[in-house]
C-alpha cells in the first residue's frame, strides 16, 4: 500500500496545482504559471548543484529513489520470520547442510548473504561482525540517498531565489541602455512584466519541487529504510538462532520480538 499512497498523494497533489492555476472565470489554464526559463534556473541549478556536491557514481541514487518511492512496498518482517522459521524445521530435520542446497532458492538478498555467511564462519564473532558490517553499509547507502533528496530540497528553494534576483535584474534595467526619453511605454511595460513573471515563478518552482517532492521522496526513502533495516535485523537474529540449532519454535519466538502485536496476531492465524 506504500507506493499507492505515494502514486495517490502525487495525483492528489497535481489536481490541486491545476485546479489553483486555472482561471475561475474563464476556465483557462493561467499561462504566466508555465515558464521555461524559470523551471530551467530551478532544475537546470539543482541538478547542477547535485553534480559538484556528489561523485557521478552516487548520482544513480535520483533515479534509484524516484523509483523506489513509486514501485517499493516496504520490507514484510512476518514473511521474513516465516522464512526462518521453515528454515529451521528443514535444518533440524535434514543438517546445516540443507541450508546450502536453500541458498540458491531464497529470494532475499540479504538472508541469501547471511545464510552463506554461516555456512562460511564457524566463529560467532567473525559471522556477527560481518552480518553487522554489511548491515551498516545497507544503511550508510540508504543514508547518502536521503541526505541527497535533502539537499536538492534546499537547493531547489535557492534556486527559485536567484531566479527572483534574476527577474528583479532584468525589471530594474529593462531599457536602461537606451535614453529614458526614447523608451516606449509599452515596451517598457512588457520588459517589466517579463522580468515579474519570471522573478515570481522561479520562486513558485522552487517551493513546489522541494515540498511535493525532494522532501517527502526523503521522507518516503527513510520510512522504507527502516522497514528494512528492521528485517534485516530480524534475519541476522534468526541466522544466530539458526546456528546455535535452536528448535523452530524458539526461533520463532525469539523473532516476534521485534515485531507489533498485530503482526503477532497476523502469524498466528497463518493470514
Amino acid at each position: 500500500m506504500s507506493k499507492s499512497a505515494t502514486i495517490l498523494g502525487l495525483l492528489f497533489g497535481l489536481i490541486i496545482l491545476l485546479l489553483s492555476t486555472v482561471d475561475p472565470q474563464t476556465g483557462k489554464f493561467i499561462d504566466a504559471f508555465l515558464n521555461w526559463q524559470g523551471l530551467l534556473v530551478v532544475l537546470g541549478g539543482t541538478f547542477a548543484a547535485v553534480l559538484i556536491n556528489y561523485p557521478l557514481s552516487q548520482l544513480s541514487c535520483v533515479w534509484h529513489g524516484f523509483s523506489k518511492v513509486l514501485w517499493s512496498e516496504p520490507s514484510d518482517v512476518s514473511q521474513t520470520i516465516e522464512r526462518i522459521e521453515d528454515l529451521s524445521h528443514q535444518k533440524l530435520k535434514s543438517g546445516i547442510l540443507v541450508l546450502e542446497k536453500q541458498i540458491d532458492q531464497i529470494d532475499d538478498p540479504f538472508l541469501r548473504f547471511s545464510i552463506s555467511q554461516m555456512l562460511i564462519y564457524s566463529d560467532d564473532g567473525l559471522l556477527m561482525a560481518s552480518l553487522r558490517n554489511s548491515q551498516n553499509q545497507i544503511n550508510l547507502r540508504h543514508q547518502q540517498c536521503q541526505e541527497l533528496f535533502h539537499n536538492m530540497a534546499s537547493y531547489a528553494p535557492a534556486f527559485g531565489m536567484m531566479g527572483t534576483v534574476m527577474g528583479l535584474i532584468i525589471m530594474m534595467t529593462a531599457h536602461a541602455s537606451g535614453s529614458s526619453a526614447l523608451v516606449d511605454s509599452e515596451d517598457m511595460l512588457a520588459g517589466l512584466m517579463s522580468g515579474m513573471g519570471l522573478a515570481l515563478v522561479t520562486t513558485f518552482y522552487g517551493v513546489l519541487f522541494a515540498n511535493l517532492l525532494f522532501v517527502p521522496i526523503a521522507g518516503k526513502l527513510k520510512v522504507l529504510s527502516e522497514a528494512e533495516l528492521l528485517k534485516n535485523e530480524v534475519i541476522i537474529k534468526g541466522v544466530q538462532n539458526l546456528k546455535h540449532t535452536h528448535s523452530p519454535i524458539l526461533v520463532r519466538e525469539s523473532l516476534l520480538t521485534f515485531v507489533n502485536e498485530r503482526t503477532k496476531e497476523k502469524l498466528a492465524h497463518g493470514y
